[in-house]
């Protein structure tokens, strides 16, 4: 097993180290490339451990699929692959095992997992998250529930969103997870601005003695992941700072954002996608909170956070 370091960045209060574990998948057929994030949080008495997948764009046709379905699929299918060629959903499939090898405390899914919400792809689903033995979180993006000819329109939330309910406790738009000491919240942003109605509860689920993480698909600003992007994407991919050329918060996103960032929030960690690439900066606020964001799983890229206290 080849290891090498990964920059690391202190958290305050907390250290930070990142471990780059390039291992074979069982077959040996291509390698899971595993940041590996050392997370220390003063208080903590027990250590967790969490599997942190995004972007991973699966692409499986059935028999069910309608032909414009299966066009697409297959033109989009060639864009998802590792550079040892083996394609998205084999490569899921492989985590989904190292899963049930690895035993996490809980697997956290950031949103992009599937490429549209096709029969096949949503059966596909069904089969492989039935696989884990362990409890998992599952936030939408903006690829999950909607096609390129359908993107984000009112038929896509009323006739695709529905299709992921079963993964996403019903409720998509925001979930919560308690692993011991640790509360996950996970809130779809997939439209670039943070789901309408869920503050109130959001609000009730900060009112918490565990430490908390928040999990969402579109990256919350920070310098280093709105530079990043620039460069990557030349268009704003970020939630936050307008000005600076990320997307303008509207008025939910905007408090959101001041939630998390409060004095006296319990956020200690956000995990988010979206971009294809990794990055690890803080978002400002009354507090600082750390960011880390997932590079794209279907380039065989995850992420391992072990979390323990001082």
């Amino acid at each position: 097993m080849r290891i090498r370091l990964v920059k690391s960045v202190p958290v305050l209060l907390t250290m930070v180290f990142s471990m780059l574990f390039l291992g074979g998948c069982g077959d040996g057929t291509w390698e899971k490339h595993i940041v590996k994030e050392e997370i220390f949080l003063p208080g903590l008495e027990e250590e967790y451990d969490l599997l942190f997948l995004t972007d991973t764009h699966v692409v499986v046709m059935s028999e069910e699929d309608t032909t414009r379905e299966k066009a697409s699929a297959g033109e989009r299918k060639e864009q998802f692959q590792n550079e040892e060629g083996v394609y998205s959903e084999q490569q899921f499939g492989d985590w989904m095992d190292y899963a049930k090898e690895m035993q996490p405390d809980a697997v956290l899914l950031g949103g992009d997992i599937i490429d549209s919400p096709s029969a096949g792809n949503v059966a596909f689903l069904e089969m492989e998250l039935g696989k884990l033995q362990v409890p998992y979180l599952y936030t939408p993006g903006n690829h999950d529930w909607t096609y390129e000819w359908d993107y984000m329109t009112e038929n896509a939330v009323e006739e695709y969103l529905p299709r992921l309910e079963q993964f996403m406790n019903d409720s998509p738009a925001l979930q919560s997870l308690d692993v011991g000491e640790l509360r996950i919240i996970a809130v779809d942003n997939s439209t670039n601005q943070v789901a309408e109605g869920i503050l109130e509860e959001y609000e009730k689920l900060l009112q918490t003695e565990q430490k908390v993480i928040v999990m969402l698909h579109v990256p919350l600003i920070t310098q280093s992941v709105l530079t990043q992007a620039k460069e990557v994407w030349e268009s704003p991919v970020v939630l936050g700072g307008g000005n600076y050329g990320g997307i303008y918060p509207n008025e939910t996103s905007q408090k959101f954002l001041e939630l998390t960032t409060a004095a006296d929030s319990p956020v200690e960690l956000v995990l988010a996608g979206h971009v294809h690439f990794y990055d690890k900066d803080y978002i400002d606020g009354e507090k600082k909170v750390l960011q880390i964001v997932g590079a794209a799983g279907y380039q065989g890229q995850g992420i391992h956070l072990h979390l323990s206290g001082e």
